[in-house]
């Protein structure tokens, strides 16, 4: 019986929760910059070439270069944990998990790397 109870609040219960943990804190991250994303495109106005101008001079300011990293970052990470989530419920043997794993670490380094050199290449553009 007791180490029935120690198994079942193993490692994996404890990373279970991390995953949870890191899911909703990046869920609350994402609504704090959808009120930015709103309020900066559509309720300060504007057209849209005036709006993708000043998106492309704000990325010349080291706080909002950070802050649209940290961004693509944190959405990649929880839009591919989530359909992960998915596909986990879906019912996949243990095998296929590892590869989805894999699949989508690749796919989250790729798409972190290529938007974070293309931010830095815009930013460094600008302020040139």
């Amino acid at each position: 019986m007791e180490d029935a109870r120690k198994r079942s609040y193993g490692t994996r219960d404890r990373l279970t929760t991390v995953k949870w943990f890191l899911q909703a804190s990046s869920g609350m991250f994402l609504v704090f910059f959808m009120a930015v994303h709103l309020y900066v495109a559509h309720i300060n106005g504007g057209s849209p070439i005036e709006l993708f101008d000043s998106i492309v001079r704000n990325l010349s300011n080291p706080w909002w270069l950070a802050f649209f990293l940290v961004f693509v970052w944190i959405i990649t990470y929880h839009a591919l944990n989530g359909v992960k989530g998915i596909v986990y419920d879906m019912g996949v043997s243990r095998r296929m998990k590892r590869y989805v794993s894999y699949t989508f670490i690749g796919i989250y380094l790729a798409t972190v790397v290529y938007g974070t050199i293309l931010a830095l290449i815009v930013a460094s553009t600008v302020s040139a």
